[in-house]
């Protein structure tokens, strides 16, 4: 009689986990058409999403292979002639790259929206397709920090990586290169300015120098000629001195005496004299040239304080050469030296934006949206089905117990 129970027992609780069973299949059988609907709604607006919010990332790597900026002295316009500015020294080489103080510099510049929008202004960049995605981003709390990222060796920035993502590939491109193009704009803007500015200070300590130099010669000039005057006089009282060099005491120093004859040291003050001729004669010639640096560059600071734009700054610096020497005689040397030495330095600001100006990888056009449709695909299946089984449930349980909760 008891196994009897016991086995009635058992019997009943198989068929109480059957239908514990069937109470959860059933009502989910039941709602299949709810379940399935909600499901591939879910779907479909996780698909619909992803479309919508797909996104394209372009990158592209800028390298730093020298140095910058270059050491001072690279565009210094100094004439050695009559050794009165000392030369930049070159014996030390400085690592390629940007020092980290230096990119902290730049990239407080070039980071800032204000500058970004008088870049694109200047060069009339306004109705580039996807600007608009560049200016949030500048106005975003992060800014650029994360679309501009410094590549480091040692102490020094050897590169950047810059990368946009858009939901065009041609546009995330698109805007990589424009990046690009302004943030080494921006650089080397800085670069070029602060070098104009260090000459245009070396050309103001320069003139003070070469006036120096003619006020000392000038002495000298008095003195020499005073001395010429009275050896002559010596000479001619003392006719026969020229023939008893040896016995003749000239002078009497410290260190002994000199018997030079009057006539031998009459010859060496009037060389003394001409040298001291020569050197105001060169000191003055390129006290001439330094004139014109200062207009020059007078006329250059006028210039940067228009344009933060180093495209538009090179433009500029020729239009100023012109305007400068359009009434000037260029047959003259003095001027025509300076002129040319202004077309060599322009050049080479030219040519320092062309050369640090171009990608060395990149900008890519990316063939991949994220997120993976996929991905996308799997997830939304997922949560769909939880999100109508669940749903089901809910309905039973508020159908039960609505009753009570509303009593």
């Amino acid at each position: 009689m008891q196994e009897q129970l016991d086995s009635n027992s058992h019997n009943d609780g198989e068929f109480g986990d059957e239908i514990s069973l069937i109470d959860i299949v059933k009502p989910l059988w039941q709602s299949r058409w709810l379940i399935i609907f909600v499901t591939l709604s879910v779907v479909a607006a996780a698909l619909a999403g992803s479309f919508y919010f797909k996104s394209y990332r372009s990158e592209g790597f800028v390298q730093f292979e020298s140095v910058i900026p270059p050491m001072k002295g690279t565009f210094t316009h100094t004439n050695t002639n009559t050794n009165t500015v000392t030369d930049t020294d070159t014996d030390t080489e400085p690592s390629s790259g940007i020092s980290v103080a230096d990119y902290q510099r730049y990239s407080a510049a070039f980071s800032a929206s204000k500058h970004f929008a008088d870049f694109v202004s200047e060069n009339k960049l306004d109705s580039t397709v996807g600007i608009n995605s560049l200016y949030k981003t500048f106005a975003s709390p992060n800014g650029i920090s994360k679309q501009i990222e410094p590549i480091k060796d040692s102490n020094n920035v050897v590169g950047l990586n810059i990368n946009f993502a858009s939901r065009s590939p041609e546009i995330a491109q698109q805007m990589v290169s424009l990046l690009g193009r302004y943030v080494m704009d921006s650089i080397i803007y800085q670069i070029i300015s602060d070098d104009l500015k260090f000459r245009r200070n070396e050309t103001i300590g320069k003139s003070d120098i070469l006036n120096n130099v003619i006020i000392r010669n000038k002495n000298l000039l008095e003195t020499y000629r005073r001395k010429s005057a009275d050896l002559k006089l010596i000479a001619k009282r003392y006719p026969e001195s020229s023939m008893k060099a040896p016995a003749q005491i000239f002078f009497i120093s410290e260190n002994g005496a000199s018997y030079l004859p009057p006539v031998t040291q009459l010859m060496a003050t009037e060389v003394q004299a001409s040298e001291a001729n020569e050197s105001i004669r060169t000191a003055k010639r390129e006290l001439r040239q330094s004139a014109l640096w200062l207009e020059y560059y007078d006329s250059v600071n006028a210039l940067l304080d228009k344009t933060k734009s180093v495209e538009t700054l090179l433009r500029g610096l020729e239009s100023v050469k012109k305007s400068l020497f359009k009434d000037k005689n260029l047959d003259d040397d003095v001027i025509k030296e300076v002129y040319n030495k202004i077309t060599i330095n322009n050049q080479e600001a030219i040519n320092l934006y062309l050369e640090k100006g171009i990608f060395a990888a990149g900008p890519t056009l990316p063939t991949y949206s994220s997120p993976s449709k996929r991905k996308v695909l799997l997830a939304s299946l997922v949560l769909g089905l939880f999100l109508s089984v669940l749903l089901v449930f809910v309905r039973i349980w508020w159908r039960d117990n609505w009753q009570k909760v509303s009593g």
